[in-house]
């Protein structure tokens, strides 16, 4: 059994009378079970009566065509078509500009941000006259600070050896970053000069390839390997840090 759905195109052709036989007798019956459809229609006949009440007393030659009831209506439903495709716009406008917003945020921190800083900083921050009493992992034996770093890092690259250079190991300690744990290992040589190990997730920004940057007197050397990114941060103004900047200079890790 088919079922008669009315549209508002069909309402408007039984009010002003252009329905055919078969279409004015399916609105009617359709009417007789719809009251809102047929209080909607009694609203529309009420218009058309105002509308012709209004132009009665003039000249047919005198009615100007934009004064036609049914041009009228035709035109306020295009009218209401147009707003309804004017806000759909807007909000398309919006959420492209919201999504371009986000990306410009993207672009500019990609553009300010500086890689692996937060290992420049842990060197400022540890490896000074003290440093041994700021470890967490306190032992100058690479194993053991190997297996420090594998309880906390899946399959991290192995502790670079630096001894042919004079720095031996002396301790490691866990950091915090935006993405995770992090981690750096201390390294020093017969005269108390330091260098920094540095261990770290990547994060969200953090797509970049290896390289290096100064950073005052800082030279800090970054690469990633597998699941992780590292660095190797050291003074320049230090002769004894020269040997081990060139090993680790990138494509040589």
């Amino acid at each position: 059994m088919n079922v008669f759905s009315c549209s508002e195109q069909d309402l408007h052709a039984y009010v002003d009378g252009r329905a055919d036989e078969t279409l004015h007798r399916q609105i009617e019956a359709y009417l007789a079970s719809n009251p809102e459809a047929a209080s909607e229609v009694e609203r529309l006949r009420l218009e058309r009566q105002r509308l012709r009440a209004a132009l009665e007393n003039m000249p047919a030659s005198a009615i100007p065509p934009r004064l036609d009831p049914f041009r009228i209506r035709r035109e306020l439903r295009a009218r209401s078509q147009r707003r309804m495709a004017v806000a759909a716009s807007l909000v398309l406008t919006l959420s492209l500009g919201t999504l371009g917003g986000w990306q410009l945020r993207d672009m500019s921190m990609r553009q300010t941000y500086l890689p692996m800083a937060d290992a420049t900083q842990a060197y400022r921050l540890f490896a000074t006259d003290d440093m041994a009493q700021k470890v967490d992992m306190k032992t100058s034996e690479p194993a053991q600070l190997q297996g420090w770093l594998n309880r906390h890092f899946v399959q991290a690259a192995s502790l670079p050896d630096f001894s042919a250079y004079g720095f031996k190991p002396v301790g490691g300690r866990l950091m915090a970053s935006d993405k995770g744990a992090a981690a750096m290992v201390l390294y020093q040589n017969d005269q108390g000069q330091a260098i920094v190990y540095y261990v770290r997730p990547p994060g969200e920004l953090l797509n970049f390839g290896a390289g290096n940057r100064r950073d005052g007197n800082l030279l800090t050397q970054y690469w990633r390997q597998g699941r992780y990114f590292y660095a190797v941060v050291s003074p320049t103004d230090n002769p004894a840090t020269l040997p081990v900047q060139k090993a680790v200079e990138p494509g040589q890790t």
